[in-house]
């Protein structure tokens, strides 16, 4: 969807420290986080009239008392849910259409939320739904159905393994780097193919790392956003696909990008030549190298060599990969933590982590085969 009727901003970004155990109340990491993202753009939390809180658990905190502990007085616009980039573009419509000026996006993980298992009536021992097509035959979790995906992945282009290890190795590299991050130890190639396989072949740095915390970015029109204390990155274009039940049946594409690539390259009237930075979804790394295909960011077939060895992506590569760490390493922030560092990165303030080139930045959120992309940009 276009966003060229307004151009609208990411101003601020905040956020807590990714943690292992929960060490405050949600509704309080949430307003810190909040805070922050106000403090760092310099926008008085007065000014702000538009939330979106995104939780993955229940009951979610209210809304409402998370607003006024930031110091909102006046939330004309609200909404919950979305992952990574989808929220962003819905609140850049909400203000586009003027139905408020600025909004606090902000992400609250808790790992205390209950697992999702298959519906079982515990009555008879019989599974439901389209659930009943899958669990008895051992697909119970994402993971079981990634490794069947990754598989056959690998076995079409012939990828090895000691070739795609390299996204999360140079990720862990880069998580090494941001004080946000919850893994702080090094990995190595033997560390990765010596880590035990959850659900062949996917192995256990292959799995997102769950974290508790909240992280937080303010988005604004244009005239206000030159006004505050950073360069504005604008969100150039943003598209999402419609999310099933069982998303992994989906017709793959083999050539070319996807429909969904199609649409944000138009939108923004660039292509995948002109994306500096890639910030690909990682709940899994081998979302990783399907993403940078469906997006036609390298030819089909190609994320194997193109990966192997790291330096194509790391932080001073060609095109860097989730320099923060991504969910691999950074943690679990289901596509918040790629905005952030998108966010870090184009204004130049990333630190020790900044690439040599940030001027656009593509991110991919949810699964390769349904999910959301966007495209962010200083100009």
């Amino acid at each position: 969807m276009k966003t060229d009727h307004m151009k609208v901003a990411i101003v601020g970004c905040g956020y807590t420290k990714a943690t292992r155990k929960l060490e405050k109340p949600e509704t309080e990491i949430a307003i810190e986080a909040c805070l922050m993202a106000a403090q760092d753009a310099g926008m008085d939390p007065s000014e702000i009239d538009g939330i979106n809180v995104q939780v993955h658990h229940y009951p979610p905190p209210e809304t409402q008392t998370i607003a006024q502990g930031i110091g909102i007085t006046n939330l004309r616009w609200n909404q919950d849910g979305g992952l990574g980039i989808l929220p962003a573009g819905v609140a850049a419509q909400a203000i586009d259409a003027g139905e408020c000026n600025s909004v606090l996006v902000v992400k609250i993980m808790n790992t205390i939320a209950p697992i999702s298992t298959p519906q079982i009536d515990p009555s008879t021992g019989r599974v439901g739904d389209w659930q009943q097509f899958e669990v008895p035959y051992g697909l119970g979790f994402s993971m079981q159905r990634v490794g069947l995906m990754a598989r056959k992945y690998m076995h079409r282009y012939n990828i090895k393994q000691e070739q795609l290890a390299w996204i999360p190795i140079v990720q862990r590299e880069h998580a090494l780097m941001n004080p946000w991050a919850v893994m702080d130890s090094p990995m190595t190639l033997d560390d990765y193919m010596n880590s035990r396989i959850i659900s062949d072949p996917v192995r256990l740095f292959d799995c997102d790392m769950p974290v508790n915390g909240a992280f937080a970015f303010l988005m604004t029109r244009e005239d206000r956003a030159k006004e505050l204390n950073h360069k504005p990155v604008y969100l150039k274009s943003w598209a999402g696909s419609e999310v099933t039940k069982r998303d992994q049946l989906n017709a793959e594409y083999l050539e070319g990008p996807t429909p969904l690539a199609l649409e944000i390259y138009k939108d923004a009237q660039l292509g995948p030549k002109d994306m500096d930075l890639w910030y690909m979804y990682d709940g899994f790394s081998y979302f990783v190298p399907m993403w940078m295909e469906n997006l036609g960011l390298i030819p089909r077939g190609e994320a194997g060599n193109y990966v192997e060895g790291g330096d194509n992506i790391r932080a001073g590569g060609e095109h860097p990969i989730n320099t923060h760490g991504g969910q691999l390493s950074e943690g679990r922030l289901h596509g918040h933590g790629h905005v952030l560092e998108a966010v870090q990165q184009l204004r130049g303030n990333a630190g020790i982590r900044q690439a040599n080139t940030a001027n656009t930045a593509i991110i991919s959120s949810v699964f390769p085969w349904t999910g959301a992309a966007g495209i962010l940009s200083v100009e």
